[in-house]
């Protein structure tokens, strides 16, 4: 007999073979978007996650050309077995408001890396999207008293009625019409109402307990998906340590099967709580034992919030949550990729205006009206020079335009974005490697990275990004971009209604 731990051991143990990660992409921010072309065509795709899996992800696929007649979308996984197979796919509808604007809805059947694949139809000929989605489940629904009232009255029903039927076979179905029955065969159908009635009430303990051990394990699920806490000590004076807190984490997720995303294993953003006015964007780099250490820039003293992005070999981001008190640190100066440095207070930074230390400006263009919750926007930027004019030096900063770190005030949403959306690179990277083309698909339709930039492309200084915020409250956007080799940062604070 298989015991409520043992079964959970099980749960558990199937969840880590088939997603490999324990925690899900982001904080509070579990919707997918992603902005770019499917061949010649366009596209702005938002992945709604359901809350619970299994469930429906609603999809919706913007474009801005007349030229696509249809658009059909599918999902499978992102990579291993299955990856290949590609289930018949569901033809998106197009608003009849606006002709530009699809709809579509996809079970998503299981947890891990999956991949939502748009295939476009149009007068340009035919071309693929594959959009990487982490599956997860997000909470577990109770249910309602009356539903379980209702359910419980008809159960009762059943087996009122079952039992009524077994004792009346028992007693009657050797007579002939019309003989009444014995008294042998009136206790004959009394012990098979009897008998009945104990196998009913059995199975029905049975079911009672084989549903509050699913919900159990349900619900362990659920938490074991929650961003993992970091355990974080400070060593030497300047020297940072991470690791997970968690004993079984570190037993069952191998630190070694973290892929190079943006050509970095870990990004990890420390921000000084509550005024966020100290952000940094640094790259720990992974030890021997798993843990992860960074020699720390000087930084004033303070409480610091910390979120560390990693994604799985499975394409499966993950976001692990941390929080230490510093004191004054002296460090090095930061270099490469590493950037941050000191802002202004949360919410003093509402004018839309960003000047960086040379007089450039970083202005985020957007109208009066208020951001609201669930609707996708671009997060459009310019960088302009001293004299106001669109400036030409902005250089690629990890493959990317731009990166922005999207942080609520009290930090219940967390996002690490770049002009694709939300999608890490890596997980991009692997869409692109095994290809976008599943069974009964054209066999010639070229993958590329949404966003993507070579280390000498030139990059517009009009920069989006896109979004939706999950939840209403006070939001600080923290842009980073690269000028002459350096990367700069600005920030921008909104309300979201």
């Amino acid at each position: 007999m298989i015991t409520r731990t043992g079964f959970l051991a099980a749960i558990f143990a199937t969840v880590l073979l088939t997603v490999a990660a324990p925690a899900a992409a982001h904080v509070g921010s579990p919707d997918v978007f992603l902005e770019g072309d499917a061949g010649p065509y366009h596209l702005f795709v938002t992945v709604r996650v359901p809350q619970v899996i299994p469930g429906i992800a609603e999809i919706e696929i913007r474009t801005n050309s007349d030229a696509i007649r249809q658009i059909r979308t599918s999902v499978t996984k992102l990579t291993g077995a299955g990856s290949t197979y590609l289930p018949v796919p569901d033809l998106a509808t197009r608003s009849a408001q606006d002709p530009r604007f699809f709809t579509s809805s996809l079970w998503l059947m299981e947890f891990g890396s999956l991949e939502v694949r748009m295939m476009v139809d149009g007068t340009h000929g035919y071309a693929e999207m594959a959009v990487p989605v982490a599956s997860f489940a997000q909470k577990s629904f109770t249910m309602p008293p009356w539903l379980g009232a209702i359910l419980l009255v008809l159960i009762c029903g059943l087996a009122l009625g079952m039992v009524s039927i077994v004792g009346a076979a028992a007693r009657e179905s050797r007579l002939d019409p019309g003989v009444a029955p014995t008294p042998q065969y009136r206790r004959r159908g009394i012990r098979a109402m009897a008998i009945t009635a104990v196998g009913a009430i059995v199975v029905f303990g049975l079911g009672y307990a084989w549903w509050g051990v699913d919900a159990s394990s349900y619900q362990e699920i659920v938490k074991y998906f929650k961003p993992q806490k970091l355990s974080v000590t400070l060593e030497g004076g300047d020297r940072l340590i991470l690791k997970a807190a968690q004993i079984e984490f570190r037993r069952n997720f191998n630190m070694a099967d973290v892929i190079p995303d943006h050509n970095h294993l870990m990004h990890l953003f420390v921000i000084r709580m509550p005024a966020m006015d100290r952000v940094w964007h640094l790259h720990p780099d992974r030890m021997p034992n798993g843990e992860w250490a960074f020699g720390l820039p000087p930084m004033d003293a303070g409480h610091y919030a910390l979120f560390a992005d990693l994604v799985h070999k499975s394409g499966f981001p993950i976001t692990m949550v941390g929080e230490i008190d510093l004191p004054e640190i002296a460090g090095k100066p930061l270099s490469g990729d590493d950037a941050g440095g000191p802002l202004g207070p949360l919410g003093s930074l509402k004018s839309g205006v960003f000047a960086l230390p040379d007089g450039a400006k970083v202005v985020w263009q957007h109208g009066a009206e208020p951001f609201r919750t669930n609707v996708p926007v671009a997060l459009r930027f310019v960088v302009k020079d001293q004299s106001g004019k669109p400036v030409s030096d902005l250089q690629p900063y990890m493959g990317m335009a731009a990166h922005a770190a999207i942080v609520r005030s009290d930090l219940t949403v967390f996002a690490h974005v770049h002009p694709a959306g939300t999608v890490p690179m890596a997980s991009l990277m692997l869409v692109s490697a095994t290809g976008s083309n599943g069974a009964g698909s054209p066999p010639s339709c070229p993958t590329s990275i949404p966003g993507a930039l070579a280390a000498a492309e030139k990059i517009s200084p009009e920069i989006s990004i896109p979004y939706g915020f999950p939840q209403s409250g006070e939001y600080r956007i923290v842009l980073e971009i690269k000028r002459h080799g350096q990367v700069e940062t600005a920030a921008f604070d909104t309300n979201v209604q």
